[in-house]
């Protein structure tokens, strides 16, 4: 056991030396790009901050607070797309008090690492939005889809807060409830609308019930197709 002992403590301890060298350059990364876009550091929400590489872009999520309370906060969305070869960016999205986090707080901000090509000359990056409640009697989380359009040029946001994750009960603060969850998968259509292609949403529905042992007494599920088409700037639910 002895002659593992060492090796190990070597790999521990270089492993959390990469990850604090991995913190202090995207600390460094969010707050040089806020300095360029014109945000004070003491205004970066540093936890929700994100990057994703990308083959030729690095894009970059920093929420600025806009506004704090008890109990709440309030922040502006800022999307920034760099190129990866020259390090300069290429473009900004800036979302006035985007998103708010309550009773119903943020939990997370994710970038997807898929691009999304929506026409010939559009590819759009997603960036999910989790959200959560604390409430035993009434559980709610929820993730919010947004898509945003490179066009070479700027950055627009084609989709906003779109939720594609819903859970919610109705419980007696244990086990025993009512549950419904709905789950969307995103697919690129082949069909377009104002030379945008339709995205389809596959809405996977699940209502359950649970007993005082957290047994489920009855399961359904069903399954619907929701179609949202580019009409003015942005997409919009057909149904």
């Amino acid at each position: 056991m002895k002659t593992f002992k060492k090796p190990f403590l070597i790999i521990f301890f270089l492993s959390l030396a990469f990850n604090c060298l991995g913190q202090e350059k995207s600390l460094l990364l969010f707050e040089q790009t806020a300095k360029i876009i014109g945000i004070k550091n003491s205004d970066i929400h540093l936890q929700f901050a994100v990057s994703q590489d990308f083959e030729d872009h690095l894009l970059i999520v920093i929420p600025e607070i806009a506004e704090e309370g008890d109990g709440y906060m309030i922040f502006n969305s800022n999307i920034i797309l760099k190129d990866k070869k020259t390090g300069e960016i290429e473009a900004v999205f800036k979302g006035e008090k985007e998103w708010y986090s309550d009773a119903v707080r943020i939990d997370q901000i994710e970038i997807e690492p898929t691009i999304y090509q929506l026409n010939k000359t559009n590819v759009s990056f997603g960036l999910k939005v989790h959200y959560a409640n604390q409430s035993r009697p009434n559980p709610t989380s929820s993730i919010e889809l947004s898509l945003f359009a490179f066009d070479g040029e700027k950055l627009n946001a084609v989709l906003r807060n779109f939720p594609i994750s819903q859970h919610h009960g109705e419980t007696d603060t244990t086990c025993k409830g009512t549950f419904e969850i709905h789950t969307k998968e995103l697919k690129i259509s082949t069909f377009y609308t104002n030379q945008y292609a339709d995205l389809e949403f596959v809405n996977s529905i699940v209502l359950y019930e649970q007993d005082d042992d957290c047994e489920k007494t009855y399961s359904q599920s069903i399954e619907k197709v929701e179609t949202l088409k580019y009409k003015g700037n942005q997409y919009v639910s057909n149904q």
